[in-house]
């Protein structure tokens, strides 16, 4: 599989991955829903291209929302239309692949990556996506909990330039493709390689592999500079309490 349902089953996969922190409220061959309470979130992730909502998923997405929670479908298809409400807000983003090809050389920059290995570094770098984004996580473990460190599909990314934290990011290696997920870079180090660098060294580590994700509109020029190909408009829409 190397289209958007990539992107969707390594998605599926990465969440599964984190329960008992995270919580399965549904998994069908339509979709799955999970609940991460540390975030507030509730997130569903549509497994197939959908014209409208699962009925249980269209339940969870249509509750009432405490304040501050929220809920999530993410469409990778890009193929449910959803009514336009005044408390739903759409991210239009391209899924992307790469398949596989030589990683392309690193570019002579004065920025380090290496995995993270304990929990010191997991928050410096949870600390670096939360601020690079911005992400609504302000204690740590929120994005990146410690169970993380102890499981051979994650890896958790860590670049430094001039010797402090610069960008991270993580991956996700389901059996069948790479997913690469949460890549930033703190405001003051931009524009100065180091998401680059943190690409470079990912696909340098699963060379010959497919790898998969989701775009912002800043980070679709590099991908594509990088040999990432568009395969689908992703729709991610949003409910906040």
């Amino acid at each position: 599989m190397s289209g958007p349902g990539s992107y969707t089953t390594n998605a599926a996969a990465m969440w599964v991955s984190l329960t008992p922190w995270a919580r399965v409220r549904l998994d069908t061959a339509q979709a799955l829903v999970i609940e991460v309470a540390a975030q507030g979130t509730t997130r569903a992730i549509l497994r197939a291209p959908l014209t409208r909502l699962p009925t249980a998923v269209a339940e969870v997405f249509g509750q009432p929302l405490a304040p501050g929670s929220r809920v999530v479908v993410e469409d990778t298809f890009g193929t449910v239309q959803l009514p336009d409400t005044r408390d739903l807000t759409v991210w239009h983003v391209p899924a992307m692949t790469w398949p596989g090809r030589p990683a392309p050389p690193p570019r002579q920059v004065s920025v380090t990556v290496a995995p993270v290995t304990d929990e010191e570094g997991l928050a410096t770098a949870e600390q670096v996506i939360v601020a690079g984004f911005p992400r609504p996580y302000p204690q740590r473990g929120q994005l990146l909990p410690a169970m993380l460190l102890k499981n051979p599909a994650w890896r958790v990314w860590l670049a430094e330039r001039d010797g402090e934290p610069a960008g991270a990011g993580c991956t996700f290696d389901d059996g069948d493709a790479v997913g690469v997920h949460w890549v930033a870079t703190l405001p003051e180090h931009r524009s100065q390689g180091v998401a680059r660098a943190l690409m470079t060294s990912m696909l340098t580590a699963f060379a010959g592999r497919l790898m998969t994700l989701v775009a912002t509109n800043a980070g679709e020029p590099l991908y594509s500079s990088l040999g990432f190909t568009a395969v689908s408009t992703a729709a991610w829409y949003r409910r906040v309490g």
